[in-house]
């Protein structure tokens, strides 16, 4: 990671004592410069050129965040004839970057703003649930058909990383993330549009039944629960069961999913202990996705990890809790570097995983980090677009610097929701 995030002592040099390794800044031209970052290290002539085509004579340089010591300064050095050509299609690149970008934002904002309708909708139809048990249905069926219709298509879906800073209850976004996760794998498995949305019902409503078990017992840390909790705990597959029948039309294959989402590949989840194909298929890929969102985004924040470790977590270590090929459709789906993860890339920048590109998932869209600039306003890298740049490795929030972990990782829970792809 060198020395991102960490204050740094800059000095100013001369242009021509510029050579690749050396660690610069051009943030004092923030306004013209064609370079993707304010602050980054060489790493080639002809960004060199640039800098020296844009009439720069000098700049600022960090010696230890450096590879490379300045060169020895030749007078007049030449200045190449085509290189206002080069500082011209450089602009030019990096006026279409700004464009793709400004699209994925728009992108973002729009996949944020149904989110936000999806959420309160159900919400709306959790609280009316024994009230009104068909206006709930209607309302949930809603969100299904809409999500379920999307992926139907033959448009191109991805899952977009939001946070979701105004949730109240876990239980909604955790909800909202098992439908989306759940139609992800779906689609995958080329489902019917009729499947898809009784998935979409079945995961919508997987954890229904946790409202009638009381928070305390639900808040606490799985280790810390007592044998009678983790009954009651195990208890909301059936009263959720329960509570669809009072939802009338609630479909069968829905049901399913909310009475067997807990139940594992090898035969030791509940409530039956069935194993293999006897459990429902639509409960196999529900399975998958509650525990990966549980992973991410447990009853206590401290406790979530990064989500390509949740990923290995899930294949290494409990793999035979899980249908392997519906498994595998899901890792695929979701990409080496999940959205919400932090990563290195090759030029020492960093950053968050925001949507994968489903027709490279080793190039996935990365907000970055950059000092002095405001999280909603970072830069955006299409790394599918970007391909001299790609990612070195996955980070946890706390290999990062106080400022850069602040800025990267995400402060409330996370929540996804799905939108055109960005790239690909």
């Amino acid at each position: 990671m060198g020395f991102w995030g960490k204050k740094k002592h800059f000095e100013r040099i001369s242009v021509d004592a510029l050579q690749p390794g050396m660690h610069i800044s051009v943030a004092e031209r923030w306004l013209d410069h064609p370079f993707l970052l304010n602050e980054f290290t060489l790493e080639n002539e002809d960004q060199i050129r640039l800098i020296i085509g844009l009439g720069m004579t000098n700049i600022l340089w960090c010696s230890e965040a450096s590879d490379a010591a300045p060169r020895e300064v030749i007078a007049d050095r030449p200045r190449g004839p085509s290189w206002p050509d080069l500082v011209s299609q450089a602009r030019k690149e990096r006026d279409e970057r700004r464009v793709k970008a400004d699209e994925s934002k728009k992108s973002t904002a729009l996949a944020a703003k149904a989110y936000t309708k999806a959420s309160k909708e159900l919400r709306n139809a959790f609280s009316m649930a024994y009230s009104s048990p068909k206006v709930a249905l209607e309302k949930a069926m809603g969100i299904v058909n809409e999500v379920a219709g999307a992926f139907s298509s033959d448009q191109e879906i991805s899952i977009v990383l939001l946070s979701d800073r105004m949730a109240k209850s876990n239980l909604h976004t955790h909800s909202v993330n098992v439908m989306l996760l759940s139609l992800l794998i779906a689609k995958a498995r080329n489902a019917s549009e009729q499947d898809l949305k009784d998935i979409g019902l079945g995961a919508l409503f997987h954890d229904i039944g946790m409202l009638r078990v009381p928070d305390a017992v639900r808040m606490k840390e799985e280790s810390e629960r007592t044998s009678a909790d983790q009954s009651y705990m195990q208890l909301h597959t059936d009263l959720g069961t329960k509570m669809t029948l009072n939802l009338p039309d609630f479909t069968a294959p829905a049901r399913g999913v909310v009475a067997m989402h807990h139940e594992h590949y090898d035969g030791s989840g509940y409530p039956f202990k069935l194993a293999g194909e006897k459990i429902p298929l639509f409960a196999r890929y529900a399975a998958i996705a509650n525990r990966y969102d549980n992973l991410c985004n447990p009853a206590r924040l401290e406790d979530a990890i990064p989500p390509a470790q949740a990923l290995s977590r899930m294949y290494k270590i409990e793999g035979s809790h899980f249908d392997q090929p519906a498994l595998a459709s899901f890792i695929k789906s979701m990409g080496v570097y999940p959205p919400g993860s932090i990563v290195e890339l090759s030029n020492g920048a960093l950053g968050l995983v925001t949507s994968v590109n489903r027709s490279n998932t080793l190039r996935p869209l990365v907000a970055l980090w950059q000092e002095g600039v405001k999280p909603e306003d970072a830069p955006l890298i299409d790394l599918g677009v970007e391909t001299e740049v790609k990612i070195v490795r996955s980070l946890r929030p706390s290999d990062l610097e106080p400022a850069v972990r602040e800025y990267l990782n995400p402060r409330a829970r996370t929540a996804y929701f799905y939108s055109k792809a960005v790239s690909g």
